[in-house]
């Protein structure tokens, strides 16, 4: 057993995906995969499950990843211990509105009991400006939902997310255990601004369910507050982050309508002081998806 080997492992678990992690470390995707065939035949179980739905750690893995961390912080803490890590003045991030409101708030909180003297600021930002951002050096990190695919940067699994249509509590519609398509028809839609991340899921679903749909818009809007508050106010149906769901609202059952999104922790690649505080974001988005 090599120590590549061990970290090759580490980054599929930080990354989510053998795809995504062969980009972070520079390898070719089936040079990664041959180096963890190998070190499951040394060990002689399987660490991960492989499905047409991407892979999981199995209980053999579970176990070893809980040990490969353990590894690695201890190689780590043995070069800080020879050369004491960079210290980071100030901290960037680029963030959409979702984790901006449900996400960045407890982020910061915990970054500064680290990090003390350390200053941290947010960008709000959309998914376009959120990568020039990162490719103008004016952010450090970004909280992407979508990885970008140039070489140069680590793209690391954040957390899950879900796009669900929701109605306010107190509609007709929320009582219904089954809904058609002409319960939708006849209600008015408030949207996100054409663009927005959430608008595109939201178009994506209806083009992919019924191409004839054609949703009544009464609003599109640009803030996520608004648009929770227009929804709770009975004023239309609505896409919003499962995140955003309040009780003041009812989430619709349209399993077909909802649609899945991960977000990424995205960093260029020579950014090595920066590491603990990306340890430090990983392990709070690990702990709020436990």
């Amino acid at each position: 057993m090599e120590l590549r080997q061990i970290k090759y492992f580490q980054e599929i678990c930080l990354s989510g995906s053998i795809t995504q992690a062969a980009k972070n470390l520079s390898l070719t995707q089936p040079a990664l995969t041959q180096q963890i065939q190998l070190l499951e035949r040394e060990l002689g179980v399987e660490l991960f499950a492989r499905s047409n739905r991407g892979i999981q750690l199995t209980a053999a893995g579970e176990i070893f990843a809980a040990r490969a961390r353990e590894i690695i912080q201890k190689i780590y803490d043995l070069a800080d211990a020879v050369k004491p890590a960079e210290r980071v003045p100030q901290v960037t991030f680029a963030s959409g509105e979702t984790l901006a409101t449900h996400f960045v708030p407890q982020l910061v909180a915990v970054l500064r009991e680290r990090f003390p003297g350390m200053r941290i600021r947010v960008v709000e930002s959309d998914l376009t400006e959120i990568q020039s951002a990162l490719k103008n050096d004016s952010v450090d990190f970004a909280f992407s939902p979508e990885p970008i695919g140039d070489a140069n940067y680590i793209n690391r699994y954040l957390l899950e997310d879900r796009i669900i249509p929701v109605v306010a509590a107190n509609d007709a519609l929320a009582q219904k255990k089954n809904i058609e398509w002409a319960d939708l028809i006849e209600h008015d839609w408030v949207l996100f601004a054409k663009g927005s991340a959430i608008r595109k899921f939201g178009d994506r679903a209806f083009y992919d369910l019924s191409r004839r749909f054609q949703p009544r818009i009464a609003m599109e809007l640009r803030s996520l507050a608004g648009v929770v508050s227009c929804i709770e106010a009975g004023l239309g149906v609505g896409f919003i982050s499962e995140l955003s769901l309040t009780h003041k609202l009812a989430r619709l059952p349209l399993t077909a309508l909802e649609r899945k999104r991960k977000f990424y922790l995205t960093h260029k690649k020579n950014r090595t002081a920066l590491k603990a505080v990306s340890d430090v974001i990983l392990s709070l988005a690990a702990e709020r998806l436990a």
